[in-house]
């Protein structure tokens, strides 16, 4: 019979990969129904639409990265379905960087049975600047340079 240690444990751990798979769920939703195109999302302001919250213009200009876009339609292909790419905001609090503000979110996939951490990113709240917060060096990196030295398209094209 499993400790009483050991099974809180595991619903700690339960919970909080509940709890993650919700927050991907959400921003994956707020992915799939935000405009698709810079000039969509400017007709939408224009149009005298309600702004949306800051942290969903910085979740819609990360997926619009065509990175992203291609680790999304890769992870539901070979998944059949069954996972998605997301973004979720992954602290509560911004970041300042050289003294610009940035929310600190990441991409995931999101499975059935947990979420997998793909990248790290920082995005401003209009979403105009995006860098990659690389916890590996713990270095924050343009996007030119991620790109340079990451090889990110590679990451599906060799799966």
């Amino acid at each position: 019979m499993p400790s009483r240690a050991s099974s809180s444990k595991t619903a700690i751990i339960a919970g909080t990969l509940a709890g993650l798979l919700a927050a991907a769920l959400a921003a994956f939703y707020v992915y799939q129904h935000a405009p698709s195109a810079p000039q969509e999302r400017q007709e939408a302001a224009t149009a005298g639409k309600a702004a949306a919250r800051p942290e969903e213009q910085a979740v819609t200009a990360l997926m619009a990265l065509p990175e992203l876009k291609a680790w999304a339609a890769h992870i539901e292909k070979v998944s059949d379905g069954r996972a998605h790419g997301a973004v979720m905001l992954t602290a509560p609090e911004q970041r300042l960087v050289e003294g610009q503000s940035y929310y600190q979110l990441s991409f995931f996939e999101n499975t059935p049975e947990a979420a997998h951490h793909w990248e790290s990113f920082l995005v401003t709240p209009d979403g105009k600047h995006i860098l990659v917060d690389d916890t590996a060096s713990d270095e924050v990196l343009s996007l030119e340079r991620w790109r340079q030295e990451s090889a990110p398209m590679d990451r599906v094209a060799t799966q």
